[in-house]
Parts: C-alpha cells; sequence; structure tokens
C-alpha cells in the first residue's frame, strides 16, 4: 500500500484546489483505512480485508463507493469528507498495487522478490522518500495540521471509538522519530518515480472529485 506521506501529499494537493472538503476529517480520511492497530498476534485490527474492502480481486474501492457514499444525508460535513478521503486512499492503493506490480519486473526488483528482504529493501526506499519529502517541506500539511490533530472520533463501525485518534499518534511520532540520511541511495524507488506515481493519480481522481460532488449535492 502506498506510504502515509503519498497519501498526505495527495489530500494535500487537492485541498488546494478544492475547499468543499472538511480540511481536517478528508485529511485524515486519506489515512483512514490504515487505521487497524496491530494486535498482539502482530496482525492489524480489524484486518485489510475490511479496512481496505478487498474481494477476491484486491482492494475494491467501488464496494466502499456503494456502501457508503451513496446516501450523504446520513453524514454531517465533516463525516463526509472523511468518507471521501478514506474512498481516494482506497483508489490510491489500487494505483499503488499496479506500480508495485510493474516494479517486480524490473531486473533490480525482480532479483530480490520473493526473498526474505524483499519487504525491508523496498520499504527502507519508500519511507526513505517519505523522510526526505518532509525534511525538505516545512509546510508540508503534516506539519501544519496532521501533527496537532489531538482528537478524532471515529466514523465507521469497525473502527472501536479511540482507534483512529491512536493511529494518528502513532503515524506521527514516527515520522517524528526517524529523519532524512542524505547518505541513502535508492535502489528499488526513487523520488521522482513517486513525483510521478502521485500527478497520475491526482489526474485519475479528478473525475471521482466531481463524481463525489455530484453525489453531495
Amino acid at each position: 500500500m502506498a506510504t502515509w506521506v503519498t497519501h498526505f501529499r495527495i489530500a494535500e494537493r487537492i485541498l488546494e484546489t478544492d475547499s468543499s472538503f472538511d480540511r481536517l476529517s478528508f485529511l485524515v480520511g486519506n489515512i483512514g483505512p490504515d487505521c487497524g492497530l496491530v494486535g498482539a498476534d502482530g496482525r492489524p485490527e480489524p484486518p485489510k480485508t475490511i479496512t481496505h474492502f478487498k474481494t477476491e480481486n484486491g482492494i475494491s474501492s467501488d464496494l466502499f463507493k456503494k456502501t457508503y457514499l451513496t446516501d450523504p444525508e446520513r453524514y454531517t460535513s465533516a463525516e463526509w469528507s472523511y468518507l471521501v478521503g478514506y474512498y481516494f486512499h482506497l483508489i490510491t492503493d489500487e494505483y499503488w498495487v499496479r506500480l508495485t506490480r510493474a516494479k517486480k519486473e524490473e531486473p533490480i526488483v525482480k532479483a530480490i522478490v520473493g526473498t526474505p528482504d524483499y519487504t525491508r529493501l523496498v520499504k527502507t526506499d519508500w519511507y526513505g522518500i517519505d523522510f526526505e519529502y518532509l525534511a525538505k517541506h516545512p509546510n508540508h500539511i503534516f506539519w501544519t495540521d496532521f501533527r496537532h490533530i489531538t482528537s478524532f472520533a471515529d466514523v465507521l463501525p469497525f473502527f472501536p471509538q479511540g482507534q483512529t485518534k491512536k493511529q494518528i499518534q502513532n503515524i506521527t511520532s514516527f515520522y517524528e522519530t526517524h529523519s532524512f540520511d542524505p547518505q541513502h541511495t535508492y535502489m528499488y524507488m526513487s523520488p521522482e518515480e513517486v513525483d510521478d506515481f502521485i500527478e497520475v493519480v491526482l489526474c485519475g481522481l479528478q473525475a471521482k472529485i466531481q463524481e463525489v460532488q455530484r453525489i453531495h449535492c
């Protein structure tokens, strides 16, 4: 799945041009599916099958949309903004799955696919890109908004009350306690690839933004 800063960057870009969303609710929604907390067995609860609306074909943003985005009058403006952010997160992850599948065909990545080190090695690059971006963008929405969130009422029924707030704290701590290593060499994914990915996703989301706005009218 895409990294948290990737989701933040997409949310920030949308908020720069669309003021119809409640800013903080939309921002939190964009990390909403990743608010399962790891239990004693090492697995997230709720599981990703629930939080990411997985079917036999993988993540289904369409299933989420049909379940939660057909009747906006059920929700407050803040709740609706959160749900739209959640929906966009799932769409972004669908794009990310396609990207990582394509990356696995590249010789340097193909060489480590299936090895015990695969996840660690590729995620070192993924999160290294996050750390670099945050270090170079002190006015990014993570610094100005997200890390200052002190409370958040869970919207979706499969999250226990307080769980999203806890994950907000976890994500904030993760990025505040890790720093960019200027000596890091990107091997499996580059910052430029993530930049390009974000542009592709934003282009694809334009029609989705218009669609949810029509539903909400």
